[in-house]
């Protein structure tokens, strides 16, 4: 090449990609969601309640229900819509919610189910 200047220098529009990027924001997202899905698990045993969190690695958590102090739910109109919410519990040894999980289905009857364990 020589050391003429260039006046222009003319490449393709990213509109020429559209279609990969659009493709991609449909793939990805759905990947998330199951990944996310799939990382969180509460299991409700008869006296506690253990978070586990992660894929590759976990991070577990343990309650034991004679130390909860309260279960709050919490619901956006569209959580409500479709059935879900936010358990949020809290024990006698911290301030705030020691445990909060979000988007967990019928959060009501899942509060009434640790209730009746806690025996209230």
């Amino acid at each position: 090449m020589t050391k003429e200047k260039a006046i222009l220098i003319v490449q393709r529009s990213w509109w020429n990609y559209f279609w990969y990027f659009f493709s991609f924001f449909l793939i990805v997202p759905p990947f998330i969601a199951i990944t996310k899905r799939f990382s969180l698990r509460l299991y409700i045993f008869e006296n506690r309640l253990v978070l586990e969190r992660g894929i590759l690695s976990k991070h577990i958590k343990e309650l034991f229900l004679r130390d909860i102090r309260t279960i709050d739910i919490k619901q956006t109109f569209p959580q409500r819509i479709v059935g879900i919410g936010n358990l949020m519990v809290a024990t006698a040894g911290t301030s705030g919610y020691e445990l909060v999980v979000k988007g967990i289905p019928d959060p009501v009857g899942l509060m009434e189910r640790i209730n009746s364990l806690r025996g209230k």
